[in-house]
């Protein structure tokens, strides 16, 4: 398809006129013609009713014209880029990015951009791994952090962490005088987990199941900081990377001794979406999160 002809078309539709568009554009009206009857013989039908006062979108026409202002918008982000703009990509990037990530990750993700990406705007969306690799699939952010608990690679993703999974509760416990905790201990304790469906508690009840054993399940929190709250003011337990622990919950009211026994890991993955085209700033951005996450594991 002639991009000319593309081109040609948006210019009529937004001028309501072929005289007016061929002004726009800077050429000859019938040029302007023989373009729109090559378009409208590609596509297999008329794109205007002609009217005493200019031209209307037919329904073809009508279904047509957002996919056209998206090739053109396509297209010029590739010229750009092609033009040696490639030092300072421009436009909006959606990052989604699980609770246990949010800091470091944003704050140093968003002095990098101000400091060496200023043209790039970003925005940040917080959830847990299941509602952020479903974002990223449907092509709601370009950019997805998300965590696994089990072994394999995932699709079109990059293993950039891992990290021990480690039982969380309140500083004094006896339990966790010791530095590791079989799993099986996790039946004799209260827990809280993240809200379900969650890739952490599914692996817990697969295990669980394996041993014979009951998990003590007592509440759902939607973050981390809710979590952090009902250990620390209900006594209750909950599982959480090192790395967070140890930027976290260092010099507070906590402790924590390693799960072993068997041992539970967390991979933290990066993905770029392929539902948008993935522009120069989306890349750009992906490339600053991977150097950030694999500088925290």
């Amino acid at each position: 398809m002639d991009l000319k002809g593309v081109r040609t078309f948006c210019a009529v539709a937004a001028h309501g006129s072929f005289g007016r568009a061929a002004v726009s554009l800077g050429v000859v009206q019938s040029v302007l013609s023989r373009q729109i009857s090559a378009l409208e013989g590609e596509l297999g039908g008329r794109l205007f009713h002609r009217t005493g006062r200019g031209v209307q979108l037919t329904q073809l026409g009508l279904a047509v014209l957002p996919r056209a202002k998206a090739l053109l918008a396509e297209a010029e982000q590739l010229l750009i880029e092609a033009r040696g703009e490639r030092s300072s990509p421009a436009g909006t990037v959606d990052l989604g990015v699980v609770p246990g990530w949010t800091q470091p990750l944003v704050s140093i993700l968003v002095s990098r951009l101000l400091a060496e990406f200023p043209r790039i705007r970003l925005r940040a969306h917080e959830a847990y791994s299941g509602q952020v690799e479903d974002w990223v699939a449907t092509g709601r952010i370009d950019v997805a952090v998300f965590n696994r608990y089990r072994r394999g690679a995932v699709r079109d993703a990059e293993a950039v962490s891992r990290a021990d999974m480690m039982l969380v509760g309140r500083k004094g416990h006896p339990l966790l005088r010791r530095d590791e905790v079989p799993f099986k201990t996790l039946a004799e304790i209260p827990l809280c987990v993240p809200l379900s469906p969650n890739g952490l508690t599914s692996v817990m009840n697969e295990i669980a199941a394996h041993e014979r054993m009951t998990l003590n399940i007592v509440f759902e929190g939607g973050s981390s900081s809710i979590l952090r709250e009902a250990v620390a003011r209900c006594g209750l337990f909950t599982l959480f990377p090192r790395p967070f622990v140890e930027r976290e919950l260092a010099r507070s009211t906590f402790r924590w001794a390693r799960l072993v026994k068997p041992t539970l890991t967390q991979i933290t993955w990066i993905s770029v979406g392929t539902q948008r085209p993935a522009t120069q700033a989306t890349r750009t951005v992906a490339q600053l999160a991977r150097q950030i996450l694999k500088g925290h594991r």
